[in-house]
């Protein structure tokens, strides 16, 4: 198995062979001591010794018990080698901080220093009874080789230092990775949200709070807005029943709320110490994103709490004002095409049809007087006139149609997006399609747009996926969805257990929910290392059968 080398695995084999080569040099080079031959065998024996101890140091660095023991014998062979070959005066006494180095850097603290102490002890104890001269007093001989433990202990500290602060840094570098990705999931379902999903924004954004946070517990209250419905306050982790007394708790201080700008931590009888952080559009206030705070949290946990509510919250104005502009733009345009059309039909299509009408009753009040000639001629202007009302008719209705103009299509709109995200992704994606989406519902078009979205997104994001096949079948009463990666795959029952549990994504939950939501059936299968398939069949024209 190839083992990763990291930047402190290649400092601490450094340190290891350019101790072992200078140490075994002095060895070498001291005149008195056992032969050469000797020498030399220890000196092979220790290089073999090291090969072995690295090699398997790097191979059991997620076993901790296991390099304990490990480091224990190492430790426990050098003591006898500086034993054996000096005492204080062996040149192998520093060799111990090769495996002092590594409990520094991978263990635990007491055992650290456990290990350093009781390798001082019994090198001491050893050394003063074996080696100490005549008059030498204990005292003296501690004093004339402390500063070996005081090397070592200064090593020590500074390498636990040094292993804190790249643990922190690798703890802030996951938390920051675990962070963006949990950001692009929710720009992701926020950019591609319907009207229906709006209302239901404030559950998206606490369900991500709690993610962000690690929290067990946001809320998202919205404050009323006269004259327009606004979306729906929710919370995440209180009990249902909780709900209504903590949104009316809440709009007991609407009027504090209105006039804060900062975030602020507030304290709530029966539901415990909040962290509260406003919400606000360029026009006016929209309410308040809140955690519920544990008692155990620090300064530096609540200053993160308060950048990822601060995000939120910007997001949460951004959208909300997306939305706004957008019904406005909606509005507008609806208004525009109405005043068009009726302008265009007044114009021309009235006026044949008016012409119709006038030359019929004329016709009907003077064909008795009329020659077959002229009758004729009546009845061929009038069939003319109606063939005219019918042309202009026809483009007036080409011209609304984006199918019959020409115009971008809802197929052509998934097309092009999925022709997007293979470019920019390097990734192959075939797009199929059976059937014809024109008679396909509004509602039909931005689920399913959303789906394929959401699952070639995850098989690019979460599965590494090189080839993405999506198959859409369009028939007048069913619309059918099949998307099939190879990517790693997962396992299934993991996934939908981290959902319940708020520790998974939510992207699958949604696809599952957009789904149920038109009635229809989501299928999901997968396997480690065998990619993931997703089916889905949605029956056309059952919601609007429920909500008639």
């Amino acid at each position: 198995m190839n083992i990763r080398l990291t930047a402190e695995d290649r400092m601490i084999t450094f340190f290891r062979y350019f101790s072992l080569s200078l140490t075994s040099l002095i060895f070498l080079l001291t005149p008195n001591g056992p032969p050469v031959v000797y020498k030399f065998l220890v000196i092979i024996a220790l290089v073999l010794l090291a090969l072995v101890f690295t090699s398997t140091y790097r191979s059991m660095r997620y076993r901790p018990h296991a390099v304990m023991l490990y480091v224990s014998i190492e430790m426990m062979m050098i003591l006898l080698l500086a034993i054996f070959t000096g005492g204080f005066n062996s040149p192998f006494k520093l060799y111990s901080l090769n495996p002092i180095l590594i409990a520094a850097g991978s263990l635990s603290f007491y055992f650290c220093w456990t290990l350093l102490v009781g390798y001082f002890a019994i090198f001491f104890g050893c050394c003063y009874f074996f080696y100490k001269s005549a008059g030498d007093t204990f005292a003296s001989v501690l004093l004339e080789n402390g500063n070996l433990f005081l090397a070592l202990a200064l090593t020590v500290t500074f390498m636990q230092l040094l292993s804190k602060l790249r643990r922190q840094r690798e703890e802030a570098n996951a938390r920051t990775d675990e962070t963006l990705e949990h950001i692009k999931s929710l720009y992701h379902i926020v950019e591609t949200s319907s009207e229906h999903d709006f209302m239901n924004i404030g559950q998206v954004i606490t369900d991500y709070a709690v993610k962000l946070t690690k929290l067990n517990k946001a809320l998202f209250w919205f404050a009323g807005t006269a004259g327009e419905p606004s979306p729906v306050s929710r919370q995440t982790g209180w009990l249902p029943e909780e709900e209504n007394n903590l949104f009316g708790e809440l709009k007991k201080h609407e009027s504090d709320w209105r006039r804060q700008k900062e975030p602020l931590f507030k304290s709530l009888p029966g539901f415990g110490d909040l962290l509260l952080m406003p919400v606000r559009m360029s026009t006016r206030f929209v309410g308040m994103i809140g955690v519920k705070l544990e008692a155990h949290e620090g300064l530096e946990g609540r200053r993160w709490y308060i950048q990822q509510l601060m995000f939120l919250a910007e997001l949460s104005a951004i959208t909300l004002e997306r939305h706004e502009l957008s019904v406005a733009e909606n509005r507008l345009i609806v208004t525009n095409e109405q005043n068009r059309i009726a302008d265009e039909m007044h114009d021309s299509v009235s006026q044949s049809l008016f012409g119709i009408v006038y030359a019929a009753h004329s016709l009907k009040q003077s064909f008795r007087k009329m020659t077959p000639t002229q009758l004729e001629e009546q009845i061929e202007l009038i069939h003319d006139s109606a063939t005219k009302a019918a042309k202009e008719l026809r483009i007036t209705i080409y011209s609304l149609s984006s199918k019959k103009s020409g115009g971008p299509t809802w197929l052509g709109m998934v097309r092009s997006h999925l022709k997007n995200l293979s470019r920019l992704n390097d990734v192959e994606i075939d797009f199929k399609v059976k059937g014809d989406d024109f008679s396909l519902p509004y509602t039909y078009h931005k689920a399913l747009f959303r789906i394929i979205s959401e699952a070639t997104g995850n098989a690019i994001r979460h599965g590494a996926a090189q080839n993405i096949e999506v198959e859409l079948t369009l028939k007048p009463r069913w619309a059918g969805l099949a998307i099939r990666d190879d990517g790693v795959g997962f396992d299934t029952d993991l996934l939908w257990t981290r959902s319940e549990e708020g520790s998974g994504g939510l992207g699958m939950k949604n696809m599952q929910h957009l789904a149920h939501s038109l009635g229809g059936d989501f299928q999901l299968s997968s396997n480690e290392n065998a990619g993931t398939q997703i089916l889905i069949s949605i029956p056309v024209g059952v919601v609007e059968l429920k909500n008639a």
